[in-house]
């Protein structure tokens, strides 16, 4: 499920179906109730977006993928990016990992930077792209201050926190 605010961040999670009482809390845990929902015309959506300010929703079915500014092709974006990581680099996402790949996709997703060209029809074009990888590389090291990973002892990874003094 991918929560995005436009020119905002991204949550992504991965969840056992697509079930109303599957996704409410976690919609509830990531999405204001004071914030405009936007979504497609699944069922859960409409059920659970009678509890925020405002639900707008696209019929997809009717070849319907936005109207003014109802879309939600923002998090359809995310979803792209995570399909053609799956197809181009990764080839397999395993159920028991795919929220740490998620977390990799939202972190790319939340640091990047707007870039204003000129399009050949002379048009202003904003299109994003991802901050030095220096810059990446420095806040991924403030993210991970005050823990370490260590080895399983199946060879897996563990994150563990410092003890505080």
């Amino acid at each position: 499920m991918i929560a995005v605010e436009r020119h905002g961040p991204v949550r992504a999670v991965p969840v056992e179906n697509e079930k109303a009482d599957t996704l409410k809390p976690i919609i509830n845990r990531l999405v204001d109730n004071s914030a405009h929902l936007m979504s497609d015309e699944h069922r859960s959506y409409l059920h659970i977006g009678r509890q925020y300010s405002a639900h707008s929703h696209v019929t997809h079915s009717k070849g319907e993928y936005s109207r003014g500014q109802v879309h939600c092709n923002t998090a359809e974006s995310f979803s792209s990016i995570v399909q053609r990581a799956r197809i181009g680099v990764f080839h397999y996402l395993s159920k028991s990992h795919l929220f740490r790949y998620l977390n990799e996709f939202s972190f790319r997703w939340d640091h990047r930077v707007p870039v204003t060209t000129l399009t050949t029809a002379g048009k202003e074009k904003t299109v994003m792209k991802p901050i030095p990888i220096i810059d990446m590389l420095f806040l991924l090291i403030m993210r991970c201050s005050g823990s370490h990973l260590r080895r399983t002892k199946k060879w897996g990874i563990q994150d563990v926190a410092f003890a505080k003094p």
